[in-house]
């Protein structure tokens, strides 16, 4: 009884003493980067609502560079051209962005390679890592990859895709011990609940507003589900979000800056002017909680 005692309360030590995957800083600048996952939050706002009340008071500021359909080789990202263009524009925007941490979340897209594609996925995932550590002082944090739909029946396709997202999702989690970086592992704490989803991969408004306190768990942080519900926060968030994409993915951007630019490109020069109407949606934002100094 007593050895039982004694372990437990190791046990119990080690528990309390483990540090959080992330530590949010005064004033950050936080990129999130990663496939469909993250991008789509855009429409509903929820992740980072938690995100923003999980660290409140502390200002940090949000920018999210989600892309459907991206893998670390930045394929998506790159419209009409090879991957490069994708992994050279990446590298411009976190230049200009200059990200305090940035929370990389891929490997939902490259699951579907199979056991086969964790070798080239994680090779790549390796190249964009250094990319962003060209950054000073980033601190990385990678995400697993979200759970998709275990309902077979509605979404026979996807049947053992479960599996293979776990299979990456233990891959990453060791690619970080190998990169010494921390990981949040989304994946554990998504497998065993029932997803609704629009295709067994894509999560509803109401997938993301059960996942978006595990988002927030997994870093670490704590959030009861019910603060969740501030409807004018995460209104201005989403307001916040949609300037900010305009900014970093303008429409027509190929004639503002592209190929074609010599018939348009003099209208690049309003792009910046979003700048301070994304500045007025923080300032509202951070005005929602007190300063934690």
């Amino acid at each position: 009884m007593l050895f039982r005692a004694i372990a437990f309360f190791c046990f119990g030590l080690l528990t309390c003493s483990a540090a959080p995957v992330w530590e949010p800083k005064e004033k950050e600048t936080v990129v999130l980067l990663g496939d469909t996952f993250f991008e789509r939050d855009y429409n509903y706002g929820l992740i980072e609502t938690a995100l923003t009340i999980a660290t409140a008071g502390k200002q940090i500021r949000f920018r999210n560079l989600g892309w459907s359909g991206d893998t670390p080789r930045c394929e998506s990202r790159s419209y009409f051209g090879p991957p490069a263009e994708g992994f050279g524009r990446l590298r411009k925007q976190l230049a200009e962005i200059k990200p305090t941490t940035v929370i990389a979340c891929y490997g939902g897209v490259d699951a579907f390679q199979g056991e086969a594609g964790i070798t080239p996925f994680l090779k790549s995932y390796s190249t964009l890592l250094a990319m962003i550590r060209e950054t000073p002082g980033v601190t990385v944090i990678l995400v697993t990859p979200p759970a998709a739909s275990n309902d077979v029946p509605r979404w026979p396709s996807l049947k053992g895709h479960l599996a293979l997202r776990e299979m990456y999702a233990i891959a990453i989690t060791d690619f970080g011990k190998e990169q010494q970086l921390p990981v949040a592992d989304l994946f554990s704490m998504m497998k065993n609940e029932s997803w609704k989803t629009i295709n067994g991969v894509t999560l509803t408004e109401e997938d993301y507003q059960k996942v978006a306190p595990l988002v927030a768990k997994a870093l670490g942080l704590e959030i009861q589900p019910k603060k969740l519900a501030q409807p004018s926060l995460k209104e201005t968030i989403i307001a916040k979000n949609r300037l900010f994409f305009q900014r970093w993915r303008p429409q027509n951007e190929i004639y503002l800056f592209g190929s074609r630019k010599h018939e348009q490109g003099k209208n690049g020069a309003e792009i910046p002017t979003f700048d301070p109407l994304i500045a007025e949606k923080e300032t509202l934002i951070f005005g929602t909680f007190p300063s934690s100094r």
